[in-house]
This record gives structure tokens, sequence and C-alpha cells, in this order.
């Protein structure tokens, strides 16, 4: 295999695994775009003005991805947190109507059961788009809300209800205090095109110790284009055949 002269127009495709087992965590070939940056310092020593000698040091090296794609595994592992599955209780604000539950009772249907009891249900008069006056709640059964005879809303008016159900399917990522990304390897596979022969060849980056940065930003907007997340990671010196690497890059015949 001869080498060539190259061009680069296509995203870096990443496996990523655990640094330790090398057990797989994710592939992502949706990402925008992927660069790699080098960065180190130099000093100098002068000599009737000029510099005579040059020194080097603190090489760093970081990869950044940025994606408009993501998944949980991806907050998980910027959060350093595993994700739960089971049941959880969700906050629910609903604005609905009173009605008739029977012999003039003021009832309100919410749209999921509630859990808790009256004590955590809360109704609220709607009065032209704005929450008004508390509600007094007699029994919360299912997802029927009976409201006292001393609540001041008719039937036939609006109410903002306050309340929680419980959803018996969910993932849950919990963002703490003391959570921080973990080391991970990562191998990307992209092609660079041949000037000369015209053909695709393959390359595969190696990146053997990776964390992310620990800072992030997840917007969220109603207008605009989709939300950016930027995946940032600092890579490590990993021995190789006595050698500390960072990343190799290997060109290859498929």
């Amino acid at each position: 295999m001869d080498l060539g002269r190259y061009g680069s127009r296509e995203v870096l495709k990443l496996q990523m695994f655990d640094a330790t087992t090398e057990k797989p965590l994710m592939y992502f070939d949706y990402a925008n775009t992927v660069s790699q940056a080098w960065a180190a310092t130099r000093v100098y020593a002068n000599g009737a003005g000029a510099r005579r000698m040059a020194w080097d040091g603190d090489k760093q090296e970081t990869l950044t991805v940025e994606t408009q794609v993501f998944t949980m595994q991806h907050l998980a592992l910027l959060a350093g947190e595993e994700i739960k599955s089971g049941a959880a209780n969700i906050y629910r604000s609903e604005i609905l109507t009173v009605i008739d539950g029977g012999s003039g009772a003021k009832t309100v249907q919410l749209s999921k059961p509630a859990i808790g009891g009256a004590e955590a249900v809360s109704v609220f008069a709607y009065v032209n788009g704005v929450l008004a006056e508390p509600q007094d709640i007699e029994t919360v059964t299912g997802s029927d809300v009976e409201l006292a005879t001393s609540a001041t809303v008719a039937i036939g008016d609006e109410v903002e209800v306050y309340y929680q159900f419980q959803s018996a399917a969910s993932h849950t990522l919990q963002f703490t205090a003391k959570g921080f990304p973990k080391y991970v390897k990562l191998v990307g596979d992209t092609l660079y095109q041949d000037e000369v022969s015209g053909e695709a060849v393959a390359a595969q980056i190696t990146y053997y110790k990776a964390k992310l940065q620990p800072n992030f930003t997840l917007a969220m907007s109603s207008s605009g284009d989709p939300a950016s997340v930027s995946l940032v990671f600092d890579l490590f010196a990993h021995k190789l055949d006595g050698v500390d690497v960072t990343s190799e890059l290997v060109l290859y015949e498929e």
C-alpha cells in the first residue's frame, strides 16, 4: 500500500469502551464534527537579543465531538452515573373543567391516576389563564378528584391541578455532586480521499485513554437550530511497546 495525498471530508465514527475492562459502551456514527487538537508549551533561551534554544513540554491533546443527536448513555458518561430503569413518580400539571360527579358533587377527572392521596394533589381556580384561589379537596380516588363543598369554583369552571402519577416504565439518570466522567477508550473509523488515485483510504484512530471534561451545556429552545452537545475528551498517555502514546492513526487496505 503506497502513501498518498489525502483530503478529509468524512466524520469520525466512534466506538467507545471502558478503559479498564474494554467492555463496549456504545457506538455512534451520527456526530456532525469531530476535531482533534494538540497543544504544548515552549520556552526559550535568549542571547544577544535573539532566541538561541527552545524547550518543549506540557503536551496536551483533546478530542471534541459535536452532535445534535444524543442518547441517555452520552449524558450518563458526562454525569459519571449509571442509568436506572423501573417505575418512577412523574409530576404533572393539567388545566381541566369541573364536572358534575353525581348529585351535584364537583369533580375533576385527571388524565392519570394520582398517587399520595388528597394531601399530594393541589387544585386551583384557573381564571383568565392565571392561577387563582386554592380549592379544598374532599377525596382522591384514582384519577377522580372530588372537591369539598367549600370549594369556590362551580361546575363548568376551569381549574389547574398539580399532582404525581407513577410510570411503570422509565429510565432515570441522576446528576450528583460527586459523579464525574470515567476513563474510556475510543476507536474511530473514517475515510481519507486520495487525490491522485481518487480512491477512498480507510483510516482508524485509537485513543487509548480518554476522559470527558465535566463541563457541558445542554440547551433547550423552541426556535433556531437543534441543540448541539459538545463532548470534549482529554487524551492521556498509554504505555504501548514502551512508548507513551496518546493516539494512533492507522491507514489500511480493506
